[in-house]
């Protein structure tokens, strides 16, 4: 029988907020109370309780911003908070007041941020990382290309139905509704920094919302 090694220094999971699960498109974060945070092969324990505040904390000490971001599983988004804090109610005009803030704020952000440019081009070699110099290269000042979008939990809030009502929202895959950010072209950085600020006007108004992003 195996016998299970505890460093005499391990900390126990009170002292920690969330799990973080690496996955092909980032981390996902999980309550420490979540079954596929527990039962992941591969987790870390985290103090930090949003991602935002992480990922800042990490630029900080690396000196320089990650493509790659974080986000909370959508098992576990607004798990803590659904019984306590019930979602708000809105009337239409409230509505689309909020959205035309959240997409002016959203615009100003993505179009304000700087996006690390990159330079496509041919391989030397069949799969290979690097770049043929004698072959045609393209610089794309917007940097790599992506998609961003906005998760709504849960789809049958007050929010969450007027955007659906607007057209402008729509069902998510695994719960939630998603509002998919179609500014700034393909710029994944630029759109997600759109994403992050929309999703502030409404978390600032008492909704549950996070801004997610991948690479195309």
């Amino acid at each position: 029988m195996t016998q299970k090694i505890v460093r005499p220094d391990a900390r126990d999971d009170e002292d920690f907020n969330r799990r973080l699960v690496g996955n092909a498109y980032g981390v996902t974060w999980h309550t420490m109370e979540c079954k596929i945070g527990k039962l992941a092969k591969r987790a870390i324990r985290t103090v930090y309780t949003d991602p935002e505040v992480r990922n800042e904390a990490l630029e900080r000490r690396n000196g320089f911003k990650s493509y790659r971001r974080d986000y909370i599983a959508k098992c576990c988004l607004g798990r803590a908070t659904k019984e306590s804090e019930p979602s708000p109610r809105f009337t239409e005009r409230q509505a689309l007041s909020l959205f035309a803030n959240a997409r002016t704020a959203g615009l100003a952000a993505g179009n304000a941020f700087n996006p690390t440019p990159m330079v496509v081009g041919t391989p030397t070699t069949f799969l290979g990382n690097d770049i043929d110099p004698t072959k045609r290269t393209y610089y794309v000042p917007d940097g790599v290309c992506g998609f961003a979008w906005v998760l709504i939990h849960p789809a049958n809030s007050s929010i969450a139905v007027h955007a659906k009502k607007q057209g402008i929202g729509r069902k998510a895959y695994g719960g939630g509704l998603s509002i998919w950010i179609h500014d700034h072209d393909q710029s994944m950085q630029r759109k997600r920094a759109h994403a992050d600020a929309f999703a502030q006007v409404l978390r600032d108004a008492g909704i549950q919302a996070y801004a997610q992003s991948r690479m195309d």
